[in-house]
Order: C-alpha cells, then structure tokens, then sequence
C-alpha cells in the first residue's frame, strides 16, 4: 500500500512543481479563446449559476457557457493563478503572480473578484504572499484558511487563517502537519463547525478539530488528491486513491467514511472539483494531466470536454 501511494504522490509532486513556478454576469464580451489553444497548468476550476465553467492557470483564466463548444478569455488579466477558490456566496478569491503584462507587484497576495474574474481587486498581502491552497467555511465565507509552503519576506510556512474575509492574516501554531506544507493538496473548512479542519497530504488524511492547532491522521491508506463540500449541505466530495480503488467518493460523516460514485483515472487523478451552486448533481473535475470532465448525474457518467489541455472546440 504504502509503495502505491508513494507512486502516486510521486505523479502528484510533480504536477504541484510544474504549478509553483457574486455576480453571474452574462454580459461579457470577452475574446473567443482561438483553435489550437493548449490549456496547462491548470491551477483551479469554478462552476458558477449561470452555468459556466471557469478554468484559471498558469496564463490566466478561460469560460465556457456550452458544455466545452466555445470557450473565451476572461477578463483583462493574465495572472498565474495560485490557490483559486470560489466561495460559497461566490466570491472568487486568488493568489499567485502577475502576468507579463501587469504592473502588479509580485506576489499577488489575496485577490478578490466579485464578477467571475472579469474584475480582480487586492485584498491583503499585495507584493508579500503566494498562497498555493485556499479554503473558506461555506456557512461564513468570512472565516478563510491559506497554506503559505515556501518562506514568502515575513512569512514563514504554515497555515493561515483571516476572520474578516482576507482583510487580516494570522499564522496558526500548527502541530501534526507534514514537514514540507508542499504536501498539502487539498484542505477544506466543515460547513456545519468551524473548528474543523480536513486536509488531504502525502501522509494521508488528517483532521483537526481545534480550528488547524492539532492535527491527527484519521486514514493513513486514503489519498486525497481533491476535496471540496457539496453546496448546501455538510457533505464531503473527493478524488481518493486506495490500494486497488480510486474515483470520486462523497462523505455525509465529516469524512469518517466514503461511498464511490465512479471515475477512476488509472495513473492520473483529479487535482481540482467544482459544483454547480445550486444544481448540485452538476460536476466538473479537472486532473493532473490536464484533462477536463463532467457530470450532470452526480458522476455517475462523464464526458470529457478537454483531454490533456486540448479543448474540444
């Protein structure tokens, strides 16, 4: 077992090292994103209730509106998309780097946009911080988490924590997690108790409960590549990797245990899931490989609408 999560942690490394280098307005008039297109390092995936999805990576980010037959460039910025997140009232929030063309400082700290990306303000952090993983608690969005993994001036490695929706930072004394925070994929805040914590790592998954203090290891054979809560309830969804299994799973007992809905990938493995808000059977997940897939079942079936950065249109 412990050979087999080693290879996989393995494929996923490397994708991280290729990576580290609400309104719903439909009145965009962005430009349409041109054949041949090659979509890589893909660093974050939104479904938004206009139906659209929303790819941010490496060179800013794209939106389709018709299921991968047309897709456009959005907004006004090539950032390279770190730790992008959408929140429940959905806010989108970012960190990272500014594209070739921006005058912005470098990193980009905590960006915020309130109009899917067409728009992008600084929150906090401007020129100091690069959080490669961003989470906030569905109940009150206002209570955000950020991995900091490499020493960025002032701040050293370690989780984050604001309680006024990114404004102000706090670094929490944090026992328990892996030793280099670059084995942090994934982290989520429990909508239904703030004090909990759960990440997915190299190490397997861990939990706190005291708010990110304490961690403990809850399932050492269970890699968590991808995690996110399903809108509108307390429910876990993932991309797990076991000893003979892997695929999408949800969890209704703040992941104590896990069902399978489908979707195992072989050697690759989802690295980001997003949800329709309000039609939560609608999924779509990107991977490793840059591979994009949905579901309108709730994963019981998929159709691939990018295949290893190759947009379908």
């Amino acid at each position: 077992m412990k050979i087999q999560l080693k290879i996989f942690t393995g494929i996923i490394s490397a994708g991280l090292l290729l990576s580290a280098c609400s309104s719903d307005s439909d009145d965009n008039t962005n430009e349409t994103v041109e054949d041949g297109y090659k979509v890589e390092h893909i660093h974050g995936l939104a479904y938004t209730k206009n139906d659209s999805i929303y790819m941010a990576s490496h060179e800013g980010m794209i939106q389709t509106k018709d299921q991968g037959e047309n897709w456009f460039y959005t907004g006004n910025n090539d950032f390279d998309f770190m730790g992008f997140h959408v929140q429940s009232d959905g806010t989108m929030l970012t960190s990272g780097h500014p594209g070739p063309d921006s005058d912005l400082p470098n990193p980009l700290g905590l960006m915020e946009s309130i109009d899917n990306g067409d728009n992008w303000e600084s929150k906090s952090l401007l020129g100091e911080v690069d959080f490669h993983v961003l989470t906030s608690n569905d109940t009150n969005p206002n209570l955000l988490f950020g991995v900091i993994q490499m020493e960025s001036g002032n701040y050293e490695p370690g989780i984050y924590k604001s309680i006024n929706k990114g404004e102000k930072w706090e670094k929490i004394d944090s026992t328990g997690l892996p030793k280099d925070l670059h084995g942090i994929y994934s982290l989520v805040s429990l909508s239904n108790d703030e004090n909990v914590l759960i990440a997915g790592t190299n190490e397997g998954v861990l939990r706190s409960d005291d708010g990110g203090k304490t961690w403990d290891s809850i399932d050492s054979t269970r890699l968590i590549t991808a995690l996110s809560t399903i809108p509108d309830t307390s429910d876990l969804i993932s991309y797990s990797i076991l000893e003979n299994d892997a695929g999408i799973m949800i969890s209704n007992d703040n992941g104590d245990n896990w069902e399978k809905l489908g979707l195992n990938l072989g050697q690759d493995a989802v690295a980001y899931i997003a949800i329709h808000p309000e039609k939560t059977e609608k999924l779509a997940v990107v991977t490793f490989e840059n591979t994009l897939l949905i579901s309108e079942d709730g994963g019981q079936n998929w159709e691939t609408l990018m295949d290893k950065g190759t947009l379908k249109n």
